[in-house]
């Protein structure tokens, strides 16, 4: 992330102000709205948003956003803090739980991805799907706590989808954070999902386990990935 501008969208200039002024850019440009003209770019910039949709997300990322924060329930500080954190990334996002499970997160960071590495529609179907799975796993397993499917049948398949239902329905759980920081050099492509779920030690699949992490898918899909942050924190690595 290069430019000093600092956008905020849904929140109030006062607001805005405070994070920036955490951040250390109270000399740096402070926006409240996206620029009227649909056309222009906001290369690098941080945008902070009151809540995220479709068309947010869309906008932002296609604009050329460097990263985009969901402020949702954050206080001032740990916004500043998302903001800090986005400044060695080529993207960074950080979004609620809740956001991260109904939006098409992977597909929209892939296309930024494409945009300045140019993957060709094979290795961009293999690095979303990789995205995906990770940002599924740091939803469902991680921030919800949800269990794996246990066995392949309806009754199974119920019981799961109630229990992630009553997670999402929950506003603490709701609001965890995920993250996606993306760095991008000459030789390859780094991607990091976080989580703030309970941690994660890879075990053996049980034979009648129909869901699980699907490590393995991403283990096929990487040139190389890693568990971090004991479990919280998945790293992808995609060669250029």
């Amino acid at each position: 992330m290069r430019a000093s501008t600092l956008y905020g969208v849904g929140l109030t200039a006062e607001r805005l102000q405070e994070i920036a002024t955490l951040v250390g850019r109270g000399g740096h440009s402070v926006v409240c709205g996206l620029p009227a003209d649909a056309c222009a770019r906001i290369d690098g910039a941080a945008v902070l948003a009151a809540g995220l949709d479709q068309a947010c997300l869309s906008e932002v990322l296609d604009r050329g956003a460097g990263a985009c924060i969901e402020v949702g329930s954050l206080d001032a500080p740990t916004a500043a803090e998302c903001v800090r954190r986005a400044a060695g990334c080529t993207l960074f996002l950080s979004l609620t739980t809740a956001s991260a499970y109904r939006l098409p997160v992977a597909q929209a960071v892939v296309t930024v991805i494409d945009g300045i590495a140019s993957l060709g529609q094979e290795r961009r179907d293999d690095v979303e799907l990789a995205l995906q799975e990770a940002v599924s796993n740091a939803v469902i397993h991680g921030n919800l706590a949800v269990s794996s499917l246990r066995g392949p049948t309806l009754a199974a398949l119920d019981a799961f989808s109630c229990d992630l239902n009553e997670r999402l329905a929950d506003p603490t759980l709701a609001n965890l954070r995920v993250g996606i920081a993306v760095s991008i050099d000459d030789a390859e492509i780094a991607i990091d999902v976080i989580d703030q779920g309970p941690g994660f030690v890879p075990k053996p699949r049980a034979p009648t386990t129909a869901s699980g992490r699907g490590i393995g898918l991403i283990e096929s899909l990487a040139a190389a990935w890693e568990l971090l942050d004991d479990g919280r924190r998945v790293r992808m690595r995609f060669a250029r």
